[in-house]
């Protein structure tokens, strides 16, 4: 079984977020010079053939609240409406699994009341925060609280947008934050989406140190130093590491297939790949 802990299925509201180009740059300085075909066409009929083909047994879509923010370049803001994530899981139920974006600084909605009406109306099993682009600030800000109480309240998860582009610079996502966030709420389970690249000691000493924080580095597994993280999934942190594909910034195949090939004990391969997830996710499915 393979979860894929990060996926941007290939839907209108996505692709007006990632054009091939930028898409092009990031996957190419990742070691993916090819993207998939599903993103290219847009087409979800080939999306679904390629989860297959790499035997991806389920996806987590997540929405977001993200305005602009200029990292150096311009990064457009990215709008994906939590009803959008709602219909996907709805309509591919064995598929995919929807987190609600949540925008930390009110701007869009009550951040408490829309993280409620995520649980509660529309379904969804967790949410994904912003913080270094929302407020703009970290995760541990106290404005944040209220949101992160309700997901102890809820019992959901939270992703944390981590690593370079988490926000205009790359202090926004460094583990400090988390490391205080942890300590505040040891009950609240913080997934760190992009794993905090490139802080990649600092996260591992925090998620060494806090058992409910989680984390996800995805296409940062193939940044430079990303060694270190395939140690900690090998070892001490095999039951804190998620594996993602941040589709379609590496394609689903040619991901799967690199995560295959790090030299992971087959124990330590089945909590990576899927057993992590779908313990955070409380499912008790064993594939579509």
């Amino acid at each position: 079984m393979v979860i894929d802990f990060r996926c941007r299925p290939p839907t209108d509201y996505f692709l007006q977020y990632f054009d091939p180009p930028r898409v092009a740059w990031m996957a190419a300085r990742l070691g993916a010079p090819n993207l998939a075909p599903s993103f290219l066409k847009g087409s979800m009929q080939l999306f679904w053939e390629e989860m297959d083909k790499a035997d991806i047994d389920i996806g987590v879509v997540l929405g977001r609240n993200s305005p602009a923010v200029f990292m150096g370049k311009p990064f457009k803001e990215a709008f994906i409406p939590n009803e959008h994530i709602a219909e996907l899981q709805a309509k591919y139920p064995k598929r995919l699994v929807g987190f609600g974006g949540i925008d930390a600084s009110n701007s869009k909605h009550d951040a408490v009341a829309e993280t409620v009406r995520c649980v509660e109306k529309l379904g969804l099993k967790g949410i994904f925060v912003e913080p270094g682009r929302q407020l703009p600030s970290h995760a541990a800000d106290e404005r944040l609280n209220p949101v992160y109480e309700a997901c102890i309240s809820l019992k959901i998860p939270v992703v944390v947008m981590s690593g370079p582009y988490a926000g205009a610079d790359i202090g926004a996502s460094h583990p400090v934050a988390i490391d205080q966030l942890a300590t505040r709420y040891p009950e609240l389970r913080i997934v760190l989406g992009h794993g905090a690249w490139p802080w990649i000691d600092e996260t591992l000493g925090v998620a060494f140190k806090h058992p409910n924080v989680y984390v996800s580095p995805d296409i940062y597994l193939f940044a430079p130093g990303g060694a270190r993280y395939v140690d900690a999934i090998n070892g001490a942190l095999q039951d804190q590491f998620l594996f993602a594909t941040a589709f379609p910034l590496r394609p689903l195949v040619q991901t799967v297939a690199d995560c295959r090939a790090f030299p992971l004990r087959a124990e330590t391969a089945a909590k990576f790949f899927a057993g992590n997830a779908k313990r955070l996710l409380g499912l008790q499915v064993d594939g579509h």
